[in-house]
């Protein structure tokens, strides 16, 4: 957050938000709801270390209340906007089942970890499991 204004959040962000939400929409189109689930984490993940980075730098006196409040409102947008996704898709109850079950493993991927296409953890998805022995 040090060295950011709302003009660079909102820049971020505005570039982050349609490559995220057309992967998890891709996750969610090709029934990957194990991978859908992880941008969702991911993405909480990030409002949870923005939290933590805001927590120090107020401590220390140099937090930017305006990029602080702008960061976790985009992020929680999005976050708000994957479950719109899977509810449209009728798959928000697992991917919010699987979002509880695997966010503090430690195989939860960063944001910039799934965006690089982090790997799959199809072993803890049933539906992803019976569509892998079939092949």
């Amino acid at each position: 957050m040090r060295g950011c204004t709302v003009d660079s959040v909102i820049i971020e962000i505005g570039t982050l938000e349609p490559i995220l939400l057309r992967r998890i929409e891709k996750y969610i189109q090709s029934d990957d709801i194990v991978n859908a689930a992880k941008g969702l984490i991911a993405t909480n993940q990030e409002i949870y270390k923005i939290d933590e980075d805001a927590r120090k730098l107020h401590l220390a006196g140099q937090l930017d209340v305006q990029v602080y409040e702008a960061l976790t409102k985009d992020y929680k947008q999005i976050s708000d906007k994957i479950m719109k996704i899977a509810y449209e898709r009728k798959l928000a109850h697992e991917i919010s089942a699987l979002h509880k079950a695997l966010r503090f493993t430690n195989d939860a991927p960063s944001l910039s970890d799934y965006l690089r296409g982090g790997g799959p953890m199809k072993e803890f998805c049933p539906r992803c499991r019976e569509s892998r022995s079939d092949s």
